[in-house]
């Protein structure tokens, strides 16, 4: 499932067709979810019951309090541990110093440890740096990163994979 993960992330960041999309967090946000959304069903990599979730409120039944990007996940119904189901999780940041991708980083930390979600990303919008190398956490199998700016009237992609 990783690699499926990993192309249709690709092939969505290279779906965010405009280049106002690759200036704000917020505007590449709304057209990447989209554009993911579409690779997935496209490719039929999607697990059963799960779904694509924007900005999910974690609460204490989660054992943290925060709210991923976009998160690939099947909700938790009552009986169920929260730590089941989980697929992968989306951490954007639009020019990211390296202190906001560690901040970004600790966070996705968290969800590998408290909810046991398998792979996570970042992705530094407008960036040409993926900051992998600033990531200090003890999940380097899960994390994949990749900077995302749009040249020349076409989205740049670059990948670090940990």
């Amino acid at each position: 499932m990783r690699d499926g993960l990993v192309r249709a992330t690709d092939a969505a960041i290279r779906a965010v067709g405009h280049p106002r999309f690759f200036a704000t967090e917020l505007a590449f946000h709304g057209a990447f979810y989209h554009a993911l959304q579409l690779e997935l069903d496209q490719a039929r990599i999607q697990p059963a019951g799960s779904i694509l979730e924007i900005e999910h409120q974690k609460s204490k039944r989660h054992g943290i309090r925060q709210r991923p990007d976009i998160i690939l996940h099947v909700p938790a119904v009552r009986g169920v541990s929260v730590k089941n189901n989980n697929y992968a999780v989306w951490a954007l940041k639009s020019r990211a110093s390296v202190k906001k991708a560690q901040a970004d980083f600790v966070l996705l930390d968290e969800m590998f440890k408290e909810l046991d979600y398998p792979l996570g990303f970042f992705i530094n919008i407008g960036s040409l740096d993926p900051m992998l190398q600033h990531y200090n956490g003890k999940h380097h199998d899960r994390i994949v990163a990749v900077a995302a700016t749009y040249d020349n009237g076409e989205p740049n992609v670059r990948w670090a994979d940990g």
